[in-house]
């Protein structure tokens, strides 16, 4: 009876200590959410006209510049700090250089886009990019997107080609072996999901700081943009800014076998931008070689010096090459 009644008393303070943290958790998570602003309070990225559009799972932003011609649409990555800042360099060149219509498009959960607690898939963006191309953009539009939003404009080069005219895929995903996450960092993420850890380590590492860290060992090959780092640490510090970049880490917005099922099939010109020396970065291309020679009617292949976002690090030679590349008929 006194072993049982010691065994009792042991799990009931273990589950009161355990209760005890969660409640402290759920404590912390609700203090922090009072102090974040919703995103459609963030600066403006660009001083563009700015619109939205309701959809079922929100309300999503985008960036426009009015013009004529042919429209070109800016698409940023997704990762756990994305938004239109990424593109701005693009954005700001074309807009000195041409009269074109420019659209910048925040992802739903990035950028001043809403934020919801949703399960996000591919086919939530894919969904969003078909309707700016179908429904906002009155012609054929030029596609330039980054890391994995290249994945989703080339989804749409094929499921809307008719609104696709060209596509710029600046260091494409999908070119490398997949990376998943072992089975103990899944039931790691799970259980701090579970328990609303992940939250607040989700603010705490998105600091200007561990950010800056970040870039240097992984994006970048030559100092890192500070005007880039303190708008990712604006955009992370937005009402549930934790929830998409959750799903990112799961490794669940990439589309399967991309390089295969969707690059390989792409029937609109097409040009990938690679770093010349990809060096440490978090992405790599050994997948390319073969993609080319699969496609080498409609893929066009450039190494440009610079790490993954070569238009922030090396703009000459990028702008150079795409300018190009968009004024082929």
């Amino acid at each position: 009876m006194p072993r049982r009644s010691s065994r009792l008393r042991t799990s009931l303070l273990t589950g009161t200590a355990t209760a005890g943290a969660y409640a402290g958790l759920a404590a912390a998570r609700w203090w922090k959410q009072q102090q974040l602003p919703p995103p459609v309070t963030l600066p403006p990225v660009l001083n563009w006209e700015e619109r939205s559009r309701e959809t079922r799972w929100g309300r999503t932003h985008c960036y426009v510049r009015p013009g004529r011609g042919r429209p070109i649409v800016l698409l940023h990555s997704i990762n756990a700090t994305a938004s239109s800042a990424e593109m701005k360099p693009i954005a700001i060149h074309l807009a000195e250089t041409t009269d074109r219509p420019l659209y910048a498009v925040d992802w739903l959960g990035f950028g001043k886009s809403d934020r919801p607690d949703i399960p996000y898939t591919p086919r939530v963006f894919a969904r969003q990019l078909y309707a700016v191309l179908t429904e906002d953009v009155d012609a054929p539009a030029d596609l330039i997107a980054l890391s994995l939003g290249c994945e989703y404009a080339a989804w749409m080069g094929l499921q809307a080609a008719p609104r696709v005219r060209r596509l710029v895929l600046v260091s494409p995903t999908g070119l490398t072996a997949p990376r998943r996450l072992s089975a103990f960092k899944r039931l790691a993420l799970a259980s701090a999901v579970g328990l609303g850890a992940f939250e607040l380590l989700f603010y705490q590492l998105t600091q200007a700081s561990s950010l800056q860290r970040f870039y240097a060992q992984q994006v970048f090959l030559d100092g890192v943009p500070q005007a880039l780092v303190d708008y990712a640490a604006t955009t992370a510090q937005a009402k549930g800014a934790h929830h998409a970049p959750r799903y990112f880490l799961e490794g669940r917005l990439f589309a399967d076998d991309v390089a295969e099922q969707i690059y390989a099939r792409l029937y609109r010109p097409t040009l990938l931008l690679t770093p010349a020396t990809p060096g440490p970065t978090i992405q790599s291309f050994d997948r390319l070689p073969p993609l080319l020679d699969s496609n080498d009617r409609f893929l066009t292949h450039r190494s440009l010096p610079g790490g993954l976002m070569p238009h922030w690090e090396r703009p000459a030679p990028f702008f150079e090459t795409v300018d190009a590349f968009l004024a082929g008929s």
